[in-house]
């Protein structure tokens, strides 16, 4: 089986090619953001409070897909990252700053992961998702750590990634939360 760090290359080659193709990269980000809407709704997520991020730019979604979210629920939670390996979370908002990692974060009050619990549904990103619900993310555990904090609390967790990106296997290891659904650019799958 192929170790998680190669999948990971394989991954981040193709996102690097995708974001070379503009035209493509808008019209399937238009598609994650619709897709992200109907896997919201299944899930009774409209009108409440949900967890999402800021795409970089070689992720699934555009620049504006927390805020396109916001217009559809009550509250977006959006990560920070803390040294460690570790989030916070703050409201969506169009105050924004750079993050430690180069992603943009809302400006705002601090909460730790504990308010995903309170959320109707956790929109993550990842860098590909098995059939099973593995999910394989950077590398770094950020969202491992946060998403376990909400284990045991049947808050649904939908995986966004490029339809490229769902595999029929994933190594796994007993740290990893698996996800309850799979939002690409052409479908939403929940598991």
């Amino acid at each position: 089986m192929r170790t998680k760090q190669a999948f990971r290359d394989k991954h981040t080659t193709f996102r690097r090619h995708l974001v070379s193709q503009q035209e493509e990269k808008l019209e399937r980000d238009a598609w994650i953001l619709q897709h992200t809407l109907d896997a919201l709704e299944h899930y009774g997520a409209i009108g409440e409070d949900i967890s999402a991020y800021h795409p970089l730019a070689s992720e699934p979604g555009a620049a504006d897909y927390p805020l396109q979210l916001a217009q559809r629920t009550k509250t977006v939670w959006l990560p920070i990252s803390l040294p460690h390996g570790e989030l916070q979370w703050a409201a969506c908002s169009e105050d924004q700053q750079p993050g430690a990692l180069g992603i943009a974060e809302p400006v705002g009050s601090r909460f730790a992961s504990d308010v995903l619990k309170e959320c109707a549904a956790l929109v993550i990103p990842a860098l590909a998702v098995d059939r099973s619900g593995q999910r394989l993310g950077k590398g770094a555990g950020y969202y491992d750590r946060a998403l376990d904090q909400v284990r045991d609390h049947e808050v649904p967790i939908i995986a966004v990634v490029f339809d490229e990106e769902v595999v029929d296997t994933l190594p796994a290891q007993p740290h990893d939360v698996p996800v309850d659904a799979i939002v690409t650019d052409r479908t939403f799958l929940p598991l």
